[in-house]
């Protein structure tokens, strides 16, 4: 029997804020939105990490939270005298269900005597494909309620910025979004989609949390029913142009409570023989505008905006596969016609691997097997944990370890990512799961300095006893 393995190998989030006038507008020529909602309110983020500090005085200067892609921009005269400014990462309370960062800017309470430019990157792998367009920036006030701020968008560089004159806590948010019920659908089955809307108080003053007509609790996630409307005609006029623009399977379209094209039903085949990639497209026209003190009359309103998602669909029946994805692009999908089995060592250690020499491979072991969600670690001793190999070809490789210096001192640190294994069966039975995190290349022999790639493992092998 041949044995074959698997080898399984996170975004960054932003911030900014300041204090708005009640009487601001939406915009030029654009109508002002239904108030169908009540101020978005969450707890403070929990801090995560050490904070970045500099003392900026009344010449000015920057500050940059190295690997977390924040900056502040200090003009001179914003201070009179020596200021310590700091950037602080804390749990992103405005989109729990996402895997991004918040920042707490200090110092609050400090009104600056001119506008603080605060800069966030953005990773569009983190999005809705074609949302960026309507990106904004939004902060939180001592009550815990949150506020849109206008949002320089720059995609070019892939930031979003803005000018505040006191700092709070910070985070981005996409004002359209297009929510699937799951990232995966087995054939046969059908998938949930709904077009959601983060919606704003008629002055532009603060988001708001639905009263009614909220995304969906069941399937789609409480995080997201909490603060995204199903979209209705204050924020665009018409939703068209469903499709599967990607894939198998077929779309039907629904109308949502405001008489919208906003929610649809996708429908997988009844037959597919490997995982499969597809992908569902929507366009919004007739947009409600956002501020940007850079778009023409500081109001930001594409056209059109298309908004699409990815998705898989499974294999019929036990069928073994192994999709490979590193940095967001697909590299390698064993799919043979012979299964593919997973060794499993007297119910204490299990290895995935293709055994594919001459093409992308992976390769994962995992103690103690079970069904459930595991970090990666050491895979020694009591403790449940997963190890992960990327190999490139024959010489070249990544892992979920990689060496920290400090004081002259290597320690071996791990990957955050973790595997989840969402089925375990009896021999001769599926296991099925995936990894998803980042890896480790070695650049020097030497010293601890590591090229990361983001990856993510997708798999389904049989239990080999």
């Amino acid at each position: 029997m041949i044995r074959y393995a698997i080898w399984a190998l996170a975004l960054i989030t932003l911030a900014a804020c300041k204090k708005k006038s009640s009487t601001e507008a939406p915009g030029p020529g654009t109508p002002p939105p239904a108030v169908t909602g009540k101020p978005f309110t969450t707890s403070k983020g929990a801090v995560a990490g050490n904070p970045t500090t500099a003392v900026i005085n009344a010449a000015g200067g920057n500050l940059h939270s190295p690997g977390s892609d924040i900056s502040v921009s200090v003009p001179a005269g914003a201070v009179t005298g020596n200021q310590t400014f700091s950037i602080q990462a804390v749990s992103n309370t405005l989109r729990p269900d996402k895997p991004l960062t918040a920042f707490r800017l200090l110092p609050e309470g400090v009104n600056f005597q001119q506008p603080v430019t605060v800069t966030l990157r953005y990773d569009d792998f983190d999005l809705t494909d074609g949302a960026e367009e309507m990106l904004m920036l939004a902060w939180q006030d001592n009550n815990g309620t949150w506020h849109p701020l206008p949002t320089t968008l720059n995609k070019t560089n892939h930031t979003v910025s803005a000018n505040v004159t006191h700092f709070c806590d910070i985070a981005f948010y996409e004002q359209f979004e297009l929510f699937a019920a799951k990232t995966r659908v087995k054939a046969g089955e059908e998938l949930q989609f709904r077009l959601g809307v983060q919606e704003i108080s008629v002055n532009q003053d603060s988001l708001l949390a639905p009263l009614q007509h909220r995304i969906d609790d069941n399937g789609f996630g409480r995080a997201v029913a909490s603060n995204y409307s199903m979209l209705h005609d204050k924020y665009a006029a018409r939703a068209t142009g469903w499709k599967v623009s990607s894939g198998p399977g077929e779309i039907t379209v629904q109308k949502n409570p405001f008489n919208l094209d906003g929610n649809a039903v996708y429908k997988a085949p009844a037959t597919v023989n490997t995982i499969t990639n597809a992908e569902v497209e929507v366009t919004l026209e007739g947009l409600l505008g956002l501020k940007d003190p850079a778009a023409p009359n500081g109001t930001r309103k594409p056209e059109k905006l298309v908004l699409r998602k990815k998705f898989e669909v499974e294999p019929t029946g036990n069928a073994t596969f192994m999709k490979i994805e590193v940095d967001y692009e697909q590299v390698a999908l064993h799919a043979p016609q012979e299964p593919m089995y997973a060794v499993w060592d007297d119910g204490e250690v299990a290895v995935f691997e293709t055994g594919a020499p001459n093409s992308v491979n992976c390769k994962l072991v995992l103690t103690k097997p079970l069904a459930g969600s595991w970090p990666c670690g050491a895979v020694a001793g009591n403790a449940t944990e997963a190890s992960v190999e990327l190999h490139f070809d024959a010489t070249r490789f990544a892992l979920s370890r990689y060496c920290k210096k400090t004081g002259g001192v290597s320690t071996e640190q791990y990957s955050t990512g973790k595997l989840t294994i969402t089925k375990v069966g009896n021999a001769g039975e599926p296991i099925e799961g995936v990894f998803e995190g980042k890896v480790y290349q070695s650049i020097s022999p030497t010293e601890c300095a590591f090229q990361v790639f983001h990856l993510k493992v997708t798999f389904r092998f049989l239990r080999f006893a």
